[in-house]
């Protein structure tokens, strides 16, 4: 049974770069559809003088609903289509067909849930990257592994993946971000609820693209989002025996992360007000370390356990 696959691609007032990528994708397979998110530009007139000499399907936002929105509302499409794999592209040049020839390949001949791309590799960049891209994908990147207790994914906001449109199931609604962070949510979302996942190496071209990033949004997000998926991983993975063991570890180690908090606020309290508290400062003192180091040790072994369970779950192309 022949798999179904989309080409999504993002448009927001991209009318230098949208023929250009349409002309590089148009001969790889799968359908295209491109999504207008109300550009202010000439976006929409390329694209209608073009409509003639490539296949696609175009669909316009009335008004601008951000990137992630946009994403959202063209997976739902796919799925009513029936369609069973979704490549989501950027309309603004900075992938090359190459990669996203490589994301077909990988799903047509395995049965990868989830394939996303990383930049940070020998030949990933071309082009001077955003210092503010560059840090903000440093800090997602630690998050993330955080998050997720592994160390073989990064990047995790890098626009190009592949996702089986089983996400549907899994999207929330409520805490799906409508413009920044949604390639940090799909990657939480699918790992979390164990996709088998293919991690490639890509390449990103900068030039005169201009980035609609903005750092702190993006900061909030991702932190908001990490202790989302955090408690989420836990009820997934106390559902499985493998894992078991570790979701306990994970729950004891905010326990104590808890009090650590706790008595470190006590200490402060007694410190600075000068008011007296169940316990000495010496005290409070001692047990400060040895809640610190407890929790660091709880964590790190139910990080390592995790990690083992995530390895048949993870592959990429550094092994």
């Amino acid at each position: 049974m022949s798999k179904k696959i989309a080409i999504g691609v993002l448009a927001y007032n991209v009318d230098k770069y949208i023929e250009k990528v349409i002309k590089e994708i148009s001969n790889l397979g799968p359908n295209i559809y491109i999504i207008n998110d109300a550009s202010t530009d000439s976006t929409r007139n390329v694209l209608e003088g073009i409509k003639n000499s490539y296949k696609f399907q175009v669909l316009d936002n009335d008004k601008n609903l951000g990137a992630g929105e946009s994403l959202k509302k063209l997976i739902n499409y796919l799925s009513k289509k029936n369609y069973d794999f979704l490549i989501k592209v950027d309309g603004d040049g900075q992938f090359i067909a190459e990669d996203i020839e490589k994301i077909i390949q990988i799903y047509e001949q395995n049965q990868y849930e989830y394939i996303k791309a990383n930049r940070f590799w020998e030949h990933g960049l071309v082009g001077k990257i955003p210092k503010k891209r560059l840090f903000g994908n440093l800090f997602a990147t630690l998050v993330m592994q955080f998050t997720l207790g592994t160390n073989k994914l990064y990047d995790p906001l890098n626009g190009l993946f592949g996702v089986s449109m089983k996400i549907t199931k899994f999207v929330n609604t409520k805490s799906y971000p409508k413009r920044y962070g949604y390639p940090f949510y799909i990657t939480l979302c699918c790992v979390v609820n164990n996709f088998k996942t293919f991690q490639i190496n890509n390449t990103i071209i900068y030039s005169d693209q201009e980035s609609q990033l903005n750092p702190l949004k993006v900061l909030f997000i991702i932190s908001k989002l990490s202790i989302s998926f955090y408690f989420q991983k836990i009820k997934v993975k106390k559902m499985i025996g493998i894992t078991q063991r570790s979701a306990f570890l994970d729950r004891l180690s905010i326990l104590s992360l808890f009090f650590l908090i706790v008595f470190i606020s006590t200490l402060l309290w007694s410190v600075i007000y000068g008011r007296l508290s169940l316990f000495t400062p010496t005290t409070n003192i001692l047990i400060c370390g040895f809640l610190l180091i407890f929790t660091f040790l709880i964590f790190s072994i139910a990080f390592k356990e995790e990690s083992a369970y995530r390895k048949n779950q993870i592959s990429n192309e550094e092994g």
